[in-house]
């Protein structure tokens, strides 16, 4: 979504125009879906393709089957042609080279298929490096992507180069916040008895082990513990089996733990869920310092993450509404999905159809009978 959109999707019935940030109807509703603007460009659907129109309303591309996001000015199209392509935010072609396949650019980067092999060009359209790895992260973080050729995995640096690392040590993920968790094989288990055994560690963008021994209340958990999930806001989510499933802990670039939990997830915004027990969980939104920030008073069925300081959740009933930092109650559970927040607006579902909300709850959408 665009930081500065003026024009905000609006379904009257089941067909999708834009209004204004106050509603009023600017773009008439003509279409089977509407798509929030990115810069000058927008996408909406109409018999089954999908079209990209200027502010003025105007169609500006040929139809498409499927298109992602801009990132460096660029976005992935795939034409009804069968064809993928790069279009610039005025719909025109950008790079002058039809792909197989086509993903969004990241960090200046974007993978490619060509021939049934995966590759990385530029924003030029330059190959970075040419198709030769069978699947991917799909994204560049921290420089870096994950990639698989061969049945093996190995990382990828912005120059096309491959990083080179022992045989005992496997990629375990992807990059993140300039570190990737690796599972390490040792001769010995960490009381120096010979048994081959693996460890989980991370490395830097060098293939240099900068964090390793993870030690909890004077336990060294590396041969036991799991990664979870990569590093976001500064903190990762690792597990440990337990004699009924796993339990979970963030761990941050210190190696500290966090108390124990049975589930764990980053929310966005620097807040943390944190669950304990099994059965009835309390469930708890933390801070970066783990401090309780709010709990909710009624265990949510699903949760999603949060976006302008809301956060979406489905309730017992199966209504989503949303709640701020402290469980607080904005909007109130009525849709049947809800979607994260960005620049202001949301995606949700009532009544069996797409609309969009602010941050208010007022709805951008009109069921006429």
């Amino acid at each position: 979504m665009s930081s500065y959109a003026q024009l905000i999707p609006f379904r009257v019935n089941n067909l999708w125009g834009y209004s204004d940030t106050g509603r009023q109807i600017r773009i008439s509703p003509a279409y089977d879906f509407a798509d929030f603007f990115d810069g000058e460009l927008a996408f909406v659907k109409k018999d089954s393709l999908f079209y990209g129109i200027n502010r003025k309303g105007e169609i500006v591309t040929p139809g498409i089957r499927h298109y992602g996001k801009f990132a460096n000015g660029l976005c992935p199209v795939l034409f009804a042609s069968g064809n993928s392509y790069y279009i610039n935010r005025a719909g025109k072609v950008s790079i002058d080279q039809t792909y197989d396949a086509a993903e969004n650019f990241s960090e200046g980067r974007a993978v490619v298929s060509l021939n049934k092999k995966l590759g990385i060009i530029d924003t030029t359209g330059r190959w970075i490096r040419k198709p030769d790895f069978d699947t991917s992260s799909l994204y560049f973080k921290s420089g870096m992507l994950m990639a698989i050729a061969k049945g093996r995995y190995f990382y990828i640096r912005r120059d096309g180069s491959s990083l080179q690392l022992p045989d005992s040590v496997q990629p375990g993920g992807i990059f993140s916040e300039g570190l990737a968790p690796v599972y390490v094989t040792k001769p010995f288990n960490s009381n120096g008895e010979p048994i081959k055994t693996t460890y989980l560690e991370f490395i830097d963008s060098t293939g240099r082990v900068v964090l390793q021994h993870f030690v909890n209340d004077s336990v060294d958990y590396s041969e036991y513990i799991a990664l979870e999930k990569e590093f976001k806001d500064g903190k990762a989510i690792i597990k440990t089996r337990n004699d009924i499933g796993w339990d979970y802990y963030f761990i941050d670039k210190q190696k500290r733990f966090s108390p124990l939990y049975s589930a764990a997830r980053h929310l966005g915004d620097s807040l943390f869920l944190g669950a304990i027990g099994y059965y009835m969980s309390e469930i708890r939104i933390l801070d970066s310092n783990f401090y309780v920030s709010g709990q909710f008073q009624q265990k949510p069925t699903q949760v999603g993450t949060f976006g302008d300081g809301l956060l979406a959740y489905r309730d017992k009933e199966g209504n989503w509404g949303y709640i701020d930092n402290n469980c607080k109650t904005v909007i109130r559970n009525k849709y049947s999905l809800a979607f994260t927040f960005s620049n202001g607006y949301a995606f949700v579902v009532l009544n069996g159809f797409y609309g969009v909300i602010d941050t208010k709850g007022r709805e951008f959408f009109i069921d006429k009978p």
